[in-house]
């Protein structure tokens, strides 16, 4: 039967920030003149206007009918609240909506300015419903909070309080589908949501990636799109138990859903690729989507335990990809910073994979999504839950072909620095010396000049498209504004030389300031940059510290144990901000272990893997990262390892270990300790940059050891090869 004229209102709930998207949904059900309030949307409609959000509603939480308003006559406090409930329930006569013998339950939602006892307020509620029908039919019907029949909203307001019957029953964003959960899902509605914004339907791609799916929610709802399946087609709703269902409207609108959906499947889906980095998650997604009916179509979906580091070739030239992603942000990952490494990784990956195809990726800080390279993105700010979050979509930008600086560096033509002519023509000297080898390598980041020069006492690295400059104390003996003067002109020199800015060169000084032993900051930006080495991204940081976050010098060895490290477990100590590890890593090492005492440089390390699509803090324990004394460490364990690396420095007495730590003094008992955890064929790597180092002979008597200085140390460090020392060390294979 038709609804009554006094039942044709009708509102439709939504989480914040979705009432413009529901509002074009009901439109294109055919719903004219919408009233949008915060939250919710309010329109004069026919039963079946009703009955197709139920169905097809992809974004709606609820669709509630008015049925009961009273009015409040005077101004009230909390106190009157819950007794104004029981008056305005107790003034309706329920047994006109709902049998005594149904099951009902009441939820009750209150305006901002009304502060009272929801518990209570719900029990006199419901005491009013239940005095209702005693009076009216002498019977009353009973409460299950659980699985109720008939479900209530009330909204008490300030001058009046609306009883409305829920036709959903549950929120229509249970579809019913969603029997394994992970950690912090996004809602289904949510994630329909966001396919509609990015245009999936409009798009029909050729290939579809979630590429950290968790329990694949956006998988299964872009599979609902694309074979247009109606969201409510197998769910049980609230009006079922109503006196007023049309069951004969409501079979003949999922006749026609059921319909839609037969012709829906027969289209050419896309290919789907489902990833994530927990097995967990893998398991999840799939029995998932065969809960949702799609278990047929499992076969053609490739669902997969999967880092991003592990992407495979997806053959996505020509053709039309859709990517949309909820990366695990927030607590789940940890720190923030680790957060936006994240991203970052993400965008490098997208934007080297999917050129100019179309992404959504949910972010929980702003800062976050504002990494995304896309072209003319959009935002979308919702409320999963308690939670706000962003969603990002866009074209991807295509990446930006990098060539080392020195592929496209020519020596530069200026006028001669008075004072600093030598130092200009050597540093040209070198850059023009180390440029073949630089291109052919692809090296990116690379010392330029090391203190060539006695009266230019300084190092000049070179970090991708920007320069590291290092002062070396002058001796007390040189005047301090005559070796500041040569310094300017040495910098005047260096901008010449290289055609770089002001803003592209970073200068650390480790001169004294008004006779205390201090260093100095040149900037307090704390910017960070990516870096390209060999296989890896990495972030250094040219101006909070006098490291950078990557030794240079060390460049070549770990080159080396990326060619080395593939199904071997490697050990990284004094790992520092574990590139070496990253590089092991991206070589297809088994595991990875670095330990080093610092959580400062350990959170760093994990940004970086991160920053590479590799997974930290995992369950699966491949990467892991202690914060420890690496004696201490190698003693409590006895976990073998097949490649190790070990790059101590000179001297330590950090507050975190007791006693001090001197590599002359105490390598013996470190590499000993360290040969107990190297397998029988593992290779250790030992280096250090005390300049007047030697080997123990004990250790020379034990273990096959061959000194690879000469091979650790690139082109750009031969005019100094003291900058390190450097072992390989090996069981005896008798």
């Amino acid at each position: 039967m038709n609804s009554k004229p006094r039942l044709s209102t009708y509102w439709v709930t939504c989480a914040d920030g979705l009432e413009l998207l529901l509002q074009e949904e009901l439109e294109n059900l055919g719903i004219q003149k919408i009233e949008r309030l915060p939250g919710r949307l309010i329109f004069q409609g026919t039963l079946e206007h009703a009955y197709r959000i139920c169905m097809w509603s992809r974004l709606a939480s609820r669709v509630l009918m008015p049925i009961h308003t009273h009015e409040i006559e005077f101004s009230h406090d909390a106190r009157d609240v819950a007794e104004e409930l029981y008056d305005g329930a107790m003034a309706f006569d329920w047994s006109l909506i709902f049998a005594p013998q149904s099951t009902f339950a009441i939820r009750l939602h209150t305006e901002r300015e009304i502060k009272v006892n929801t518990q209570f307020a719900t029990l006199r509620a419901k005491d009013g419903v239940v005095d209702s029908f005693m009076e009216a039919v002498g019977k009353r019907p009973s409460i299950d909070t659980k699985a109720p029949e008939i479900t209530m909203y009330i909204l008490a307001g300030k001058t009046e309080h609306t009883y409305c019957l829920d036709l959903s029953g549950d929120s229509l964003h249970k579809r019913g589908y969603r029997h394994y959960m992970t950690d912090a899902p996004i809602k289904e509605n949510l994630a329909a949501a966001i396919l509609h914004k990015a245009q999936l339907a409009q798009i029909q791609p050729e290939i579809l990636l979630d590429p950290m799916c968790g329990s694949g929610t956006f998988i299964i709802e872009s599979l609902f799109i694309l074979t247009d399946r109606a969201p409510g087609l197998v769910r049980r709703f609230g009006f079922n138990g109503w006196n007023g269902h049309d069951h004969e409207l409501w079979m003949s609108i999922k006749a026609e859903a059921a319909e839609r959906h037969q012709a829906g499947l027969a289209k050419t889906l896309p290919k789907i690729y489902a990833f994530d980095a927990d097995w967990e998650a893998v398991k999840a997604t799939k029995k998932n989507i065969a809960a949702a009916g799609f278990e047929n179509l499992l076969d053609q979906i490739q669902i997969e335990e999967r880092t991003l580091a592990d992407w495979p070739d997806f053959h996505a030239e020509g053709k039309r990809a859709f990517i949309v992603t909820n990366p695990p942000y927030g607590e789940r990952l940890g720190e923030k910073a680790s957060n936006r490494a994240l991203y970052l990784g993400l965008s490098a990956l997208l934007q080297k994979n999917f050129p100019n195809q179309t992404a959504a990726v949910i972010a929980s800080q702003i800062e976050q999504a504002d990494v995304l390279a896309f072209n003319e993105p959009q935002t979308l700010r919702l409320m999963n839950g308690k939670l706000p979050i962003y969603i990002r979509s866009g074209k991807i930008k295509p990446a930006s072909v990098v060539v080392p600086f020195l592929a496209e560096w020519q020596p530069q033509q200026f006028e001669p620095i008075e004072g600093a002519v030598e130092f200009a023509n050597r540093l040209t000297k070198n850059m023009q010396t180390l440029k073949k080898w630089a291109v052919k390598e692809g090296v990116y980041c690379l010392r330029l000049y090391d203190a060539d020069l006695p009266d230019f006492n300084v190092a000049i690295d070179l970090y991708g498209e920007r320069l590291h400059v290092q002062e070396y104390a002058p001796p007390k003996t040189i005047d301090p504004e005559k070796a500041k003067k040569r310094f300017n002109l040495g910098l005047q020199a260096i901008r010449a030389v290289t055609g770089l800015g002001r803003d592209a060169i970073f200068i650390k000084t480790r001169a004294r300031q008004e006779g205390k032993n201090q260093y100095t900051k040149q900037s307090t930006a704390s910017k960070r940059f990516i870096v390209q080495e060999g296989k890896a991204k990495v972030l250094v940081n040219l101006t909070d510290y006098l490291d950078t976050g990557l030794f240079l010098d060390h460049r070549q060895m770990r080159l080396r144990i990326a060619k080395e490290a593939k199904g071997k477990h490697f050990l990284n100590l004094y790992s520092y901000t574990s590139t070496a590890s990253l590089h092991a890593a991206l070589g297809g090492a088994a595991s990875t272990t670095s330990v080093d005492l610092s959580n400062t440089y350990l959170n760093w390390s994990k940004e970086n893997f991160v920053l590479n699509g590799l997974t930290v803090d995992h369950a699966d324990e491949q990467h892991m990262f202690f914060s420890s004394d690496c004696f201490e460490w190698l003693k409590e364990g006895h976990e073998q390892y097949d490649l190790i690396f070990i790059d101590p420095p000179t001297f330590s007495n950090s507050k975190k270990f007791h006693g001090t730590f001197d590599v002359q003094r105490d390598h013996l008992s470190l590499l000993k300790r360290a040969m107990n955890r190297l397998t029988t064929e593992g290779t250790l790597y030992f280096s250090n940059n005390y300049r007047g180092f030697e080997m123990d002979e004990e250790i020379l008597a034990f273990f096959d050891v061959e000194e690879i200085s000469h091979e650790t140390i690139g082109p750009d460090f031969k005019r100094n090869q003291k900058i390190h020392r450097a072992w390989k060390i090996t069981h005896p294979q008798n």
